[in-house]
């Protein structure tokens, strides 16, 4: 009875994933749509079998796949297909009537070098109403709303945004992302809403002269609001293994139900009232912190741990579990591949399957103190959530915290009176101002302290096990989880056993899971950034260089070394079409990618360098390259793609002598995109250097791609006659050659250039309006 619906729950997941990471990996809608309930029936079949259970179970399984593959048609039809997607796959302005869900969070690049530091604000809407020149639908889509944090919208607010749209992500929920330029209110929110944001204000204004760090977390654990978090906060509580403290949770829901019980229970009121009244709470809370899926999800995790919790029984968790699951997915098809509902189911299995379990074995049981139980309890709660999440972290490819499970316990007594005075505080602001501030101000000081734990956490030494990610890292974080409950549970009987193949099922279904949700792993600061100009793509140990013309297209200056490092990169900016491939020489490291580029994709013309040096290599591209027209490199010559300019520099001549002469004549090229200058300088040395700036006049630029990866021979005199405000080294971690040079670097940071490299960054990409650098670590990395 206990296991009956966890097969079906799990059928209909994996149903709702195959779909939508079908249509995200570019199938047909239509095909996804035929394709889909078969691969409910074979989900369904398939988690019966694995789960070991009688065939009658099938049957629910059947027809909870079935609905939930019904439910993702709808929602794959509202995210790929439609004016919206076709608005968005062509970059088109637009004027749309939207209403915004909630979920706003602040974004900030990792670099910022303009005056002041760039943020842009995200919130998640659903567009009602789109207009694209003359005509205009009625449309409902999901999409993602980005725009100035002076613009933050309320939630629940109706607003009319002209801006542009751009592609969005079925892996994310998304039909479209939506750059905001103008908004304007057409109504406010409702009763219900208008309140909730009354009550949310009043907290923000409560917290007014506190510390941030402290304030920020107040905020995140009573009303559900990141947008206050200061820089490196998220970081910190990543490291740490404390990020599920920045905003409301499943435990945080748990704990105000808990309240209203305890409270309720204290003053003697009857079973059905606690209840009824828990469930108002409950409500509320959930109206308070936006209703937005995940606040939603945690609500209902919250529900689910507080049964747990109060019948001691896992047979009624787990079965609540596959229910909530069922009904989520059933409602919300998107939540198949959200990275937090993964989070919170996984954890709350831990909890149901392995904490109990844990806590006897560590001596938690009827016999033992009060003081031991609840130690006992509160290690094996933590130990639990952190097994059963592993794969879903490892993935990430952040590595494993090691400093995760002392710095929950130290943070757990703390996050209770947050939570409760943070939210007391939000409710009594709007009549109490005075009595809301006393409230906020205690709820800081255990809030300074979950701050001060993630910081120090995090500086540690060994804060992070090296662990690889995506599917790699989370199969054997699988593994290395099931081999730690089969040791544990080894010397159990006959009846045990089945204990340990109903985790072997779980763990497979958690294992497709991460499998499918690792096609896109979502990044911190978003990527590509918007407002991309260039990304200088990590390689390794060569040059790769990305230029922005259309939504779908741009500009390549050299391959790299790695086919499958370059074709990862311009995947992940969404390149399909190159109207000009650029190959500055041809030393191995800068077009031995080539294969990579012309995987999947349309090059219309190449340029390359007039010295066919090395000859061997020059012979393979010609190869490579068959069937595509090739212009040799003229100076003075100027190609435009929209409103992208490129002009060639360089070789003036061949230089031979000390120096490498196929380096020297390197294809230099002057890029002027989106406002902003770009040297790009290929691997030529101190000759073609020194040549190149006696022999024309630069009036600074803003970019500069430093030659030859930063290696020792550069003129010294050349960074302060770019006048480059950003100097990007494109190089490899631990290359033999001692790429970059101290002193190169040196020079063009006492030039006041950011130094940007691929060797310490991952990619890197110049945005404009304002000037910046957002860095991506890579797998490799």
């Amino acid at each position: 009875m206990t296991w009956r619906l966890v097969p079906a729950a799990g059928a209909g997941w994996l149903t709702g994933l195959a779909g939508i990471a079908a249509v995200a990996g570019g199938a047909a809608p239509g095909i996804v749509i035929v394709l889909l309930l078969a691969v409910s029936v074979c989900c369904a079949v398939s988690a019966c079998v694995l789960a070991g259970l009688r065939r009658w179970v099938v049957v629910p399984a059947l027809l909870v796949a079935g609905a939930i593959a019904l439910s993702t048609i709808g929602f794959v039809q509202a995210v790929a297909t439609g004016p919206v997607v076709d608005a968005a796959s062509e970059g088109r302005r637009v004027t749309a009537q939207v209403t915004v869900i909630g979920d706003l969070r602040m974004r900030t690049s990792e670099s910022r070098f303009s005056g002041e530091q760039a943020v842009t604000l995200e919130a998640r809407a659903h567009l009602d109403r789109l207009a694209v020149g003359s005509q205009a639908w009625q449309v409902g889509a999901p999409i993602l709303l980005r725009m100035s944090p002076q613009a933050a919208p309320v939630i629940g607010s109706t607003l009319e945004v002209t801006g542009e749209l751009q592609a969005g992500d079925p892996l994310r929920g998304t039909a479209a992302v939506l750059e905001i330029d103008d908004t304007a209110l057409l109504s406010p929110p409702g009763v219900i809403a208008g309140a909730a944001q009354m009550v949310r204000t009043s907290l923000r204004a409560a917290l007014t002269g506190g510390d941030p760090r402290a304030t920020a977390l107040v905020e995140g654990l009573a009303i559900g609001d990141e947008t206050s978090q200061p820089p490196g906060l998220a970081d910190d509580m990543r490291v740490s293994g404390l990020s599920h403290l920045t905003a409301v949770s499943g435990g945080n829901t748990a704990l105000v139900v808990g309240a209203v019980l305890l409270v309720t229970g204290l003053v003697g009121m009857p079973l059905l009232a606690r209840v009824l009244l828990s469930l108002v709470a409950l409500a509320g809370f959930v109206v308070i912190v936006g209703p937005q899926p995940s606040v939603l999800r945690a609500g209902v995790m919250g529900v689910i741990a507080l049964i747990a919790l109060a019948t001691g029984e896992q047979r009624t968790g787990m079965a609540a579990l596959a229910f909530a699951v069922i009904v989520l997915l059933v409602l919300s098809p998107g939540l198949a591949v959200s990275w937090g509902f993964a989070l919170s189911v996984w954890a709350t299995i831990g909890l149901l399957v392995l904490s109990g379990p844990l806590t006897r074995r560590w001596g938690g049981d009827e016999t033992s103190s009060r003081a031991r139980r609840a130690i006992a309890q509160a290690l094996a709660l933590t130990v639990a959530a952190q097994v059963a999440t592993a794969p879903l972290i490892a993935a990430f490819g952040n590595g494993l915290s090691l400093v995760a499970v002392p710095a929950n316990l130290l943070a757990a007594p703390a996050v209770a009176p947050v939570t409760i005075l943070g939210l007391l505080a939000a409710l009594t602001g709007p009549v109490a101002p005075p009595a809301a501030r006393v409230l906020a101000h205690l709820a800081e000081p255990p809030a300074a302290w979950i701050a001060w734990l993630a910081e120090t956490g995090a500086a540690m030494p060994a804060a992070t096990l090296p662990w690889p990610g995506g599917l790699t890292g989370a199969a054997l974080a699988t593994l290395a989880a099931a081999a730690l409950v089969v040791v544990w549970r080894r010397r159990r009987g006959r009846h045990e056993r089945r204990h340990v193949v109903r985790m072997t099922s779980l763990g497979a279904v958690a294992l497709a899971v991460v499998a499918i949700l690792v096609l896109r792993v979502p990044d911190r600061a978003g990527w590509p950034p918007p407002g991309w100009v260039l990304v200088a793509c990590d390689v390794g140990q060569g040059d790769a260089l990305v230029i922005r013309t259309e939504i779908d297209s741009a500009v390549v200056v050299d391959a790299g070394p790695d086919p499958e490092a370059i074709d990862r990169c311009l995947t992940d900016l969404g390149v399909e079409r190159i109207p000009l491939l650029v190959l500055t020489h041809h030393h191995i490291d800068h077009v031995a990618g080539i294969p990579g580029i012309l995987d999947g994709r349309v090059v219309e013309r190449a340029l390359v360098s007039p010295l066919r040096e090395p000859a061997e290599q020059a012979a393979q591209v010609d190869s490579w390259l068959a069937g595509i027209p090739v212009d040799v490199a003229a100076v003075g010559d100027r190609r435009s793609f929209g409103d992208v300019h490129l002009t060639t520099l360089w070789p003036q001549r061949i230089i031979r002598g000390a120096e490498s002469a196929p380096n020297n004549a390197s294809v230099v090229v002057l890029v002027d995109a989106a406002d902003v200058r770009m040297l790009l300088l290929g691997d030529v040395e101190i000759a073609a250097q020194v040549a190149l700036r006696s022999s024309l006049g630069m009036d600074g630029v803003d970019v500069v791609k430093v030659a030859h990866h930063g290696s020792r021979v550069q003129d010294p005199a050349l960074a302060a006659w770019t006048a480059g405000r950003v100097a990007i080294v494109s190089v490899g971690a631990g290359n033999p050659y001692g790429h970059p040079a101290q002193e190169t670097i040196d020079t063009w940071s006492g030039a006041g250039a950011v130094i940007a490299r691929t060797d310490l960054g991952g990619d890197v990409a110049i945005v404009g309006e304002p000037l910046g650098v957002v860095t991506r670590r890579t797998e490799a990395r």
